[in-house]
Order: structure tokens, then sequence, then C-alpha cells
């Protein structure tokens, strides 16, 4: 009976997903933010092919600060592109 219980317990741990927390966020909240952060590719054309690459970076900063990307979308636009804009410094001559 205690078999049955741990393994319904376990199996509804799974179904619910994992939660985001600081430095590991979930698939849907980094989905989120890279859809989020798409919106700002114009500001990106300098680094040509590395776009990706700044997008990825832009996601691991706000990860590195915020538990989930729903406390993230409480930056205000110049600072969202502040982010973005440092992680373009860091591609701007990968190409």
């Amino acid at each position: 009976m205690k078999l049955i219980l741990i393994m319904l317990t376990t199996l509804a741990l799974f179904a619910c997903g994992a939660s985001s927390t600081k430095g590991k966020w979930n698939e849907k909240d980094r989905k989120e933010a890279l859809t989020d952060v798409k919106e700002y590719s114009s500001a990106l054309e300098t680094v040509g092919s590395a776009k990706d690459l700044c997008f990825d970076c832009y996601i691991d900063s706000l990860e590195q600060i915020y538990d989930n990307y729903d406390a993230a979308k409480k930056l205000n636009e110049d600072d969202r592109l502040g982010i973005l804009m440092e992680c373009a410094i860091q591609y701007i001559h990968y190409n």
C-alpha cells in the first residue's frame, strides 16, 4: 500500500511539472522569455547570426536574477534592452 502511495505521489509531482527557481527555470518560463525577447530582435542587427546566442544570454541573465519569468516581467523596457545590449556586446564580433 505504501508503495502505491509513493508511486502516486511521485507521478503527481512529475505531472505538475517542475517549477522555476533562481538559476533553473522550467521550459515554460524559458520559452515565454524567448518569445518576448524576440520582439527586440531589430536591436540586434549588428550581431548578425549570433542573435540566438544573445537571446540565450539574455534569458540566462534573467534566470540568474529572478525566480521565474513572471518576476522578470516586472523589468521596464529600458532595463530589458540594457541586459540584451550587454549580451550583444559579448557576441558583436562572433561572426
